[in-house]
């Protein structure tokens, strides 16, 4: 088993880092450790207009990207763990008890009571600390999970739970809301996420000598596979499964109906209905845009002014 560091919090990067390592090396079982700035990472096939406020987070700052396995939305910040494990694999079906095992020991080696629940999760009691996924290819696995330590867990909740979108209907995998926990929470002793860290690299990867460091051209690669990939609009919004929208509230203490399909990441068929705003003007720069919060919100503002930041969380 061997490791590299990645030696950043940016989750373009890592993500890339991780794909980059999966893709490259395929002769050695891989573990990797990361830990990113606040962001959320959605699944492949999912839809990001339904699983998070997406206004909330441009509020906030706080990117969403797609990763290259399937599974539901995590909420990633610094006291979020994360882990890959790259293994041979034959056959096509996903076993995620072998993946699991190592994982679960580091936890009952800090005699913290945890135990795998539902298919891919790792809980303390009925509440969450880890969630997983799998991508098959070319005889390898990629196995990677989450490992919550001392996350910001009310922001998870406002960002993960509270931010179903009800208006979006789709056939997008959607993710399941489950109570969640802190390891952090559950230690004899205290240790930081640091800490914790290093104590479970070590144990998955003992030997000083598989602890490897990139090239500056591999970097650079791992550089570009961010750029061309997970910071694009084709991978993070074009990709997003078609769906519906339909939403009824208030702009600006009158009456608004909002309507459009989306599919490909380009909506059609849009129709606002609204005393304060032109419905023509509305689908004629509607229809056939992106779906992209920065470009949305700059139609926004065309369509309503300095008002336009009251409209966007209407429109997604």
């Amino acid at each position: 088993m061997i490791t590299f560091d990645s030696h950043s919090t940016d989750p373009y990067y890592n993500l890339a880092f991780e794909e980059y390592i999966f893709t490259v090396f395929r002769e050695e079982d891989v573990f990797l450790l990361w830990r990113n700035r606040p962001c959320v990472v959605v699944g492949n096939c999912q839809n990001i207009c339904r699983e998070v406020k997406i206004w909330a987070l441009r509020q906030r700052g706080i990117p969403v990207l797609r990763r290259i396995s399937g599974g539901g939305a995590v909420y990633h910040d610094p006291g979020n763990v994360n882990y890959s494990l790259m293994t041979r694999q034959e056959g096509s079906g996903a076993d995620y008890d072998r993946s699991l095992a190592p994982i679960l020991a580091a936890p009952h080696a800090m005699d913290v009571p945890a135990g795998k629940r539902r298919t891919c999760d790792l809980a303390i009691g009925e509440e969450k600390i880890s969630g997983s996924a799998q991508r098959m290819a070319g005889g390898r696995l990629l196995h990677h999970g989450t490992l919550l330590f001392d996350a910001d867990l009310a922001a998870l909740e406002e960002i993960s739970v509270q931010g179903k979108n009800p208006c979006v209907q789709t056939r997008g995998t959607q993710s399941a809301i489950c109570s969640v926990t802190n390891i952090r929470w559950h230690l004899a002793e205290d240790m930081t996420t640091e800490e914790f860290q290093r104590r479970l690299l070590e144990r998955m990867v003992p030997s000083p000598a598989d602890h490897l460091e990139l090239t500056e051209a591999q970097r650079r690669e791992v550089c570009r596979l961010a750029e061309e990939k997970y910071r694009s609009w084709a991978w993070t919004w074009g990709k997003t499964p078609a769906f519906s929208y339909q939403r009824s509230g208030i702009f600006q203490g009158a009456p608004i109906a909002i309507s459009y399909q989306s599919k490909k990441g380009i909506l059609s068929e849009v129709k606002i209905s609204s005393p304060l705003l032109d419905g023509d003007l509305a689908a004629s720069l509607l229809n056939g845009a992106q779906l992209d919060p920065e470009n949305l919100e700059q139609i926004c503002r065309t369509l309503a002014g300095a008002e336009g930041h009251e409209l966007l969380p209407l429109l997604l």
